[in-house]
């Protein structure tokens, strides 16, 4: 991608996820893939609602800073591990939206095929084990579950979400936080009701037809 355009959508959506409370403090990281398997991220304990363009960091592929004044996120394994093995994936998001952190808290997964749009969008959303920030041994744990999705709970810590740019990152985002939402609401009401099976698969192919994986 550009590195001036990336630079520009990476600040830009560092705003908008402290605007719609998806962070707080110091939380959330963002990233996205340059050439040459560089990429760009956001820095370590900097505010994201609140970044410039030169805050931002390039590392190379094996997370050794090339370029900016601050250190990459804690958190760049996960990142270099989805970029490693993903080559349809150019952008990563990770927050902390309230709703969806509250099931990966409680280690509860989101349930599959209720809504059309969410199986288009996501699909199956993993819940990830616990995998402790700065530690990057840990993230080979990961490593199993990134092939074939886009959105993933993480145990006690937040959502990542994946897109072949920043901008559908980010949307995917604020799906997996809506989702949470209506999932909560009508948990509260009664219990809800999954698609059929037939139309379930139709939209499984709908996605794979509009995101095809790129894998390793």
């Amino acid at each position: 991608m550009n590195p001036a355009r990336l630079k520009k959508d990476l600040v830009f959506y560092g705003r908008r996820l402290s605007e719609r409370g998806y962070i707080a403090g110091y939380d959330g990281n963002l990233s996205g893939r340059l050439e040459g398997g560089k990429i760009l991220i956001t820095p370590s304990l900097r505010p994201k609602g609140l970044l410039k363009a030169g805050d931002l960091v390039v590392t190379d592929r094996n997370g050794r800073k090339v370029a900016g004044s601050g250190r990459p996120s804690s958190e760049i394994a996960m990142h270099l591990l989805v970029y490693d093995r993903r080559l349809d994936i150019g952008a990563c998001c990770h927050a902390h939206p309230p709703y969806a952190t509250a099931f990966a808290a409680i280690g509860r997964k989101l349930p599959t095929g209720i809504l059309p749009e969410v199986s288009i969008l996501l699909g199956d959303i993993p819940l990830v084990e616990y995998l402790p920030a700065g530690v990057a041994d840990a993230w080979k744990r990961f490593d199993r579950h990134i092939r074939g999705h886009f959105a993933f709970l993480l145990k006690n810590h937040g959502v990542l979400t994946l897109g072949r740019n920043m901008e559908e990152a980010f949307a995917r985002m604020e799906t997996v936080e809506h989702y949470a939402r209506i999932i909560y609401i009508a948990r509260n009401m009664g219990r809800p009701k999954p698609l059929a099976n037939k139309e379930i698969a139709r939209l499984d192919e709908i996605r794979r037809k509009l995101f095809p994986p790129k894998e390793l």
